[in-house]
């Protein structure tokens, strides 16, 4: 599953893996993220929780608009993020369906409308982004931070998961002492626990 590829900085992973994952064709993408889905949906640690905070998938990252329904249907609480950008950190909401009013943020990415935000001591688990992950939990995503900064507010025992594509797992990340893990990874191959 990792690639042998020695310790590249993280500006170097970054530009690789947006690369490689914007080389996917859209039926890739829909069939790795359903797979991942699956893998998700089957771990017990992560079907027991009760709140759970999404990222809103943009581009050709692993979709979560399914694994959001899903939740909902399985009358687990969702929440997504919205950028502070005054405060340079991400607030979370509550979110009942995808039919909520969203705009489209200075990112490209989407963020709920007119939703109150919440604390994040609510959450039970996250669903986190990244760019690359390695088999001890450590991730590199675009820079900003935001969800370094997030994972300090959520409760200790919340479960901290990542979805990638099976490409974007790498044997080891550089990571500084700011970054941190998350315990799972789900690939469309293969469940990594960190």
């Amino acid at each position: 599953m990792a690639c042998a590829i020695p310790k590249l900085d993280k500006a170097a992973v970054r530009k690789m893996m947006i690369r490689r994952r914007n080389d996917l064709i859209l039926d890739e993408v829909v069939d790795f993220s359903r797979e991942i889905e699956e893998n998700l949906f089957s771990c017990e640690d992560f079907l027991i929780r009760d709140s759970v905070l999404y990222y809103l998938s943009f581009g050709k990252e692993v979709h979560t608009d399914a694994m959001i329904a899903r939740s909902l249907k399985l009358g687990i609480k969702v929440f997504v993020p919205r950028v502070v950008e005054a405060e340079n950190k991400l607030e979370i909401c509550e979110i009942k369906s995808l039919e909520t009013d969203f705009h489209i943020n200075g990112f490209g990415i989407r963020e709920p409308s007119g939703v109150t935000a919440a604390s994040p001591t609510k959450i039970d688990a996250i669903v986190t982004p990244g760019l690359a992950f390695d088999s001890s939990g450590g991730r590199i995503g675009f820079g900003g931070g935001y969800y370094d900064r997030l994972f300090m507010e959520l409760p200790v025992n919340s479960l901290r998961l990542g979805v990638a594509y099976d490409f974007q797992i790498m044997g080891s990340l550089h990571q500084d002492v700011w970054d941190k893990k998350v315990q799972k990874v789900f690939t469309e191959k293969d469940t990594l626990n960190c």
